[in-house]
């Protein structure tokens, strides 16, 4: 028999509970033995779960969970601590472990992963990004050998929720906001999908399985949608463009940049298409050209099937994982441009300070007292080349757009 732990009992919790219970016959036939949770700890255990058994297997204290021995533990509570401690204990246990905790890998990873490796220990973090996309074991398994030049995607459901309302239906961040929290795609404080670090801790993550490293947080910048300027939605809407926020990594010269933004997708691009709570994810390497996923950012359900199918693959590919090989992206930012709107005051000081790091700039004539500039990068720069004010007001362009332009004079 497996031997089964959970941590919190929440949505992911008890979605994670709920999984096992109804899929028991089929994870039976394939470990040929049965899959049992055994303990659940929780914060409260008085608490009525809905299950009659699930209070016979609820503790509140950690030395009784922490008592029981595991073949596989699954934590759901989130947050930093004490889901750190609780991991790096079972680790040192010799307990496989899988998370859904995006926050908690995206910045303590690089150190779990290496206590995970020298206990000999298997820790799984699949439905820690894309929710219902199996895009980490995708990494692991189908582009085990494959070289990759950049991932992009959209990675928070809720934002792109809400963008997508405003677009179709001309409605209010504040309003689709509220409506987005009733619904239960946004949380009572939302401050880490609006301002985008949500998507920026799945990014960086994302960067550790396409580049096989960890990446500094130094060469990642992060802007939300709540930056986005009117100037940019009248742009969008006269460009027959969608703003998304998008999240990009890619590597340059051996190093890992990043970025999380609203940006600009026009009609042709893969991600324009991506709308309300769904996800997507672009892979592009020299091999595969480019691949995307799409599928539930997160959810009861769909998280709750990624952790439970990455515990599968576990068992089923034990000691499987992509090498640590060195990876080339020659073609990383051929096609990177941004946009950024200025003012006839700005124009100047614009032009001095980018004028060494872009190989375009165009202006577009007359915009609301503001000029749209469509400027494209260097081979080698990124947007974290900007100067700060510039790189604050930027917007990444995914596709190529015509506008009614003057070019620049050098």
């Amino acid at each position: 028999m497996l031997n089964v732990g959970v941590i919190g009992f929440g949505t992911v919790g008890s979605g994670i509970y709920e999984r096992l219970l109804n899929s028991s016959e089929e994870l039976k036939e394939i470990f040929q033995t049965e899959v049992q949770v055994t303990k659940i700890l929780v914060k409260d255990d008085t608490k009525d779960r809905g299950y009659t058994q699930v209070k016979t297997l609820t503790t509140c204290d950690p030395n009784e969970f922490f008592n029981q021995q595991y073949d596989i533990v699954f934590e759901a509570i989130g947050g930093v601590e004490p889901a750190k401690g609780y991991i790096v204990k079972l680790i040192q246990s010799g307990t496989a472990i899988i998370t859904a905790n995006k926050e908690l890998i995206a910045k303590h990873g690089k150190e779990l992963e290496e206590l995970a490796r020298q206990n000999g220990v298997y820790l799984g973090f699949e439905a820690a990004v894309g929710g219902g996309i199996p895009i980490v074991n995708s990494f692991k398994t189908l582009f085990s050998t494959t070289p990759i030049h950049s991932v992009t995607g959209i990675l928070n459901g809720t934002t792109n929720y809400i963008l997508t309302e405003m677009k179709e239906k001309n409605r209010s961040f504040a309003d689709v906001l509220v409506e987005a929290k009733q619904l239960g795609y946004a949380e009572a404080d939302p401050t880490d999908d609006i301002e985008g670090y949500d998507a920026l801790y799945k990014l960086q993550i994302l960067s550790r399985l396409a580049f096989n490293s960890w990446p500094n947080e130094n060469n990642f910048s992060c802007k939300g949608m709540n930056i986005i300027e009117e100037e940019a939605i009248d742009f969008a809407e006269r460009n027959e463009l969608a703003i998304k926020l998008i999240a990009r990594t890619s590597i340059e010269n051996g190093v890992i940049h990043g970025f999380v933004s609203p940006a600009f997708v026009t009609k042709d691009h893969p991600l324009y298409n991506i709308n309300g709570v769904t996800n997507g994810v672009c892979i592009d390497g020299a091999t595969i050209d480019r691949i995307t996923m799409s599928g539930p950012g997160a959810g009861k359900d769909a998280t709750a099937n990624s952790m439970v199918e990455d515990f599968v693959l576990h068992e089923q590919f034990q000691g499987f994982n992509r090498p640590l090989s060195k990876q080339h992206n020659d073609r990383a930012n051929d096609e990177m441009s941004i946009i950024v709107f200025v003012s006839q005051l700005e124009k100047e000081q614009f032009h001095a300070d980018l004028l060494s790091i872009s190989s375009e700039i165009e202006f577009e004539t007359g915009f609301n007292e503001m000029q749209a500039v469509i400027l494209k990068l260097k081979k080698g720069k990124s947007l974290n080349d900007l100067p700060p004010l510039w790189q604050q007001k930027s917007y990444p362009l995914l596709g190529k757009v015509a506008v009614n332009k003057i070019a620049l004079p050098f």
